[in-house]
């Protein structure tokens, strides 16, 4: 009996040391998730949430759909993808048809919403490398710019999102004018290419050369004709029946200012980098070292097959770059759209 007694009272005892020493044992870290608190402490894997960022570029315009099947270059043969909305015009806002991931309207606000997640809590970040916390902020600040031109130069201006939405929140917000997209989109570039600056960036990384050319191109398309509506109201009876024309363009304001803007930028541009062979004076004599300057320029570099100088890579200011082990669409060009008879799928 006392034996008995004693085993009840071990017990006992037992299970109020591991009781007190388990207080929290219901309060566990998933193993599969990364807690937000952790991620901004830790350089790699804020690193590794920037990174994500990325995916909104897709496959860089190398999709099995190519644009070349909204005209009369190439017929997209695979049925329901919507080309022939586009391309017959019955496309409205409820059915637009066939879209490219990279310029879809939710998409590209998907992906904006996490770059505002990186360029909130980057700041504050509490890993010991300024140099690399300055790095994820200016390419964080380069993607939001980007996906945000990507939605002004499809759809005009688009609601300027600026802040992290959380639950329970009201997320309707009106479109702003084309004026306060581009304003907004050369302010971040701007950021960017300050927090770029200096920085060694890999292959695939927005340097702030390409800070600076996103602020360029946003500012060329902002000064053309499309883009100031007593122009393009003269010659476009679609656009001169819109009812809210400062969502297309600039309503009133000095078109020589805009140009002005878009010449400086582009300067900017030219005057941070050395391009390929800016330094010829008069035309190539020699036909076969034009030759390969052509095909080095076309490859940009990056092929390794005879005659194509690598140092052309200096051409590509940013790119969407490709890695044969992960067999992403960007390198299926020949199944997309080769015979059938040659086990590919003759897509366009």
């Amino acid at each position: 009996m006392k034996r008995y007694i004693k085993s009840i009272m071990l017990l006992m005892v037992t299970g109020t040391v591991l009781y007190s020493c388990k207080k929290d044992f219901l309060n566990l870290v998933p193993l599969g998730q990364v807690p937000e608190s952790s991620t901004w402490a830790d350089g790699p894997l804020s690193e590794a949430f920037v990174n994500g960022l990325y995916q909104g570029l897709g496959q860089g315009g190398f999709h099995e759909e190519m644009l070349s099947s909204f005209s009369d270059e190439s017929i997209f043969t695979h049925a329901g993808r919507g080309f022939n909305i586009v391309n017959e015009g019955t496309l409205n806002p409820s059915n637009t048809g066939w879209g490219n991931g990279n310029y879809q309207w939710n998409n590209m606000y998907q992906s904006i919403r996490p770059t505002l997640i990186a360029m909130t809590n980057l700041p504050a970040a509490t890993f010991d490398n300024p140099t690399l916390r300055d790095r994820l902020r200016g390419e964080a600040m380069f993607l939001y710019a980007y996906y945000n031109h990507q939605i002004l130069r499809y759809y005009g201006g688009g609601p300027l999102i600026n802040k992290i939405y959380g639950l329970d929140e009201d997320y309707t917000s009106e479109r702003a004018t084309w004026a306060a997209n581009v304003d907004n989109i050369v302010k971040y570039c701007d950021s960017a290419a300050l927090m770029l600056t200096g920085k060694s960036m890999q292959k695939g990384r927005p340097t702030a050369t390409a800070a600076l050319a996103l602020k360029a191109r946003v500012l060329l398309y902002a000064a053309s004709d499309l883009h100031d509506m007593p122009t393009a109201k003269a010659k476009s009876t679609v656009i001169n029946g819109f009812a809210k024309p400062e969502l297309l363009g600039y309503v009133s304001g000095a078109r020589a200012a805009r140009w002005t803007l878009a010449k400086n930028a582009a300067k900017a541009v030219l005057d941070a980098t050395k391009g390929y062979k800016l330094d010829l004076t008069a035309p190539e004599p020699d036909t076969s070292v034009a030759t390969k300057n052509y095909i080095s320029i076309a490859m940009g570099g990056g092929s390794k097959g005879p005659g194509v100088d690598a140092t052309a890579l200096s051409e590509i200011l940013w790119g969407r770059f490709f890695i044969a082990a992960k067999g992403e669409g960007g390198r299926q060009i020949g199944l997309n759209n080769g015979p059938n008879g040659y086990n590919n799928w003759a897509g366009n």
